[in-house]
């Protein structure tokens, strides 16, 4: 089950728990030191178990099942590869985190069946479950925050990290190195890191080698299951439910008109000529299923971007060198909000969130005094 073997505790019970599965992890990696347990997280506005089933009655030559346990439920995936006509079939758990719209799948059936079933499953059920979406600057806050987490003061170096230009240039590092310096070096070269594999240890053990990537996906290779579970990707999960938060809700107001402006801040001075303002264009325009229409490129840019996965719409200003304002429509969705922010990022650079509340006038505010 999940790929954790047959020989462990885990299939001794008639209903496994969350618990039981650790214990299971914990055993797997002891008996495979070269194997490792993946896991995919994930944002969810409304329960994705429902959505799940649903895949099972739209492949007809692929199934989905579902079997709810204690405190997770099991999905069993057995599809087949239209390309090549072979199957992927396996299993992997999938759970809540308490009070949080994130859901986490985990597996050990190796890295096809994560890629052809965990991640097959999750972008057939768009647009209400959406990826994470992290930031280079939210892998370092969740290793920042996993570090002040410990009491032992361990060393955390990063041994494989994966950066890329704002030109999709990728440079692959096999270099270890403390993760500070790591984040540091690719800032002072416009640069940001999509994954990480790193090791937390001191200098009697390691307690943890484990990897992170933007896309919501952590893997644990070596350590303390529950380090890896109650620190490190609690911290990791944290991050993907706050940026949640920031772009949900967001729509116009049917009844008063009201907005809530999303601003992304950047760390540099993006936008400084008209050549700049085509390159927000050109992100925009790269968008799968959408259309973008440009109202102005010179000498500021005003888009309007519209997604087919949902009919959301928003236009996407330019306000300052450093800030890109998206006003959402009367339809603007989580997912939607957050591919668009996820874009800019990745094309222009690195880019902090923030929303601001229109504000609201009283009489005195046309009255002179």
């Amino acid at each position: 089950m999940y790929g954790l073997g047959d020989g462990n505790e885990l299939t001794s019970y008639s209903d496994q728990s969350l618990t039981r599965i650790r214990y299971a992890i914990e055993e797997f990696l002891k008996e495979n030191p070269k194997k490792s347990v993946q896991f995919k997280s994930i944002v969810a506005q409304e329960n994705p178990i429902r959505l799940f089933k649903q895949l099972d009655q739209r492949f007809n030559d692929s199934s989905v099942t579902v079997t709810e346990h204690t405190d997770h439920y099991q999905v069993d995936v057995d599809r087949k590869i239209k390309q090549s006509g072979r199957r992927v079939k396996g299993s992997f758990a999938f759970f809540q985190h308490e009070q949080s719209h994130v859901w986490t799948a985990l597996t050990a059936e190796g890295s096809d069946l994560f890629t052809k079933g965990v991640k097959w499953v999750i972008r057939n059920t768009p647009p209400q479950i959406y990826e994470f979406y992290a930031t280079s600057r939210d892998l370092e806050g969740v290793l920042d925050r996993f570090n002040e987490s410990l009491d032992s003061n361990p060393s955390i170096e990063v041994t494989q990290a994966v950066a890329y230009s704002h030109k999709d240039q990728a440079e692959i590092s096999y270099k270890k190195r403390p993760y500070r310096i790591v984040f540091a070096r690719a800032r002072e070269g416009r640069n940001y890191i999509d994954s990480l594999t790193f090791e937390a240890s001191t200098e009697e053990e390691i307690l943890l080698r484990a990897s992170m990537n933007r896309d919501g996906s952590t893997a644990l290779n070596k350590g303390d299951v529950d380090l890896f579970f109650n620190k490190l990707l609690e911290q990791f999960v944290s991050y993907g439910d706050r940026k949640a938060d920031v772009f949900t809700g967001k729509e116009r107001d049917r009844e008063t008109g009201d907005v809530q402006e999303i601003e992304i801040q950047f760390d540099n001075p993006v936008f400084q000529s008209t050549e700049d303002n085509e390159l927000l264009v050109d992100a925009l325009t790269d968008l799968t299923k959408a259309s973008v229409t440009v109202y102005h490129a010179n000498p500021y840019a005003h888009v309007s971007v519209l997604d087919f996965n949902d009919g959301s719409s928003c236009d996407v200003f330019v306000t300052d060198p450093k800030t890109v304002s998206i006003v959402p429509s009367y339809r603007g969705s989580t997912n939607s909000l957050m591919r668009i922010s996820d874009k800019l990022y990745r094309e222009l650079d690195e880019s902090t969130l923030a929303y601001i509340e229109e504000p609201v006038y009283g009489m005195d505010d046309f009255l002179g005094g």
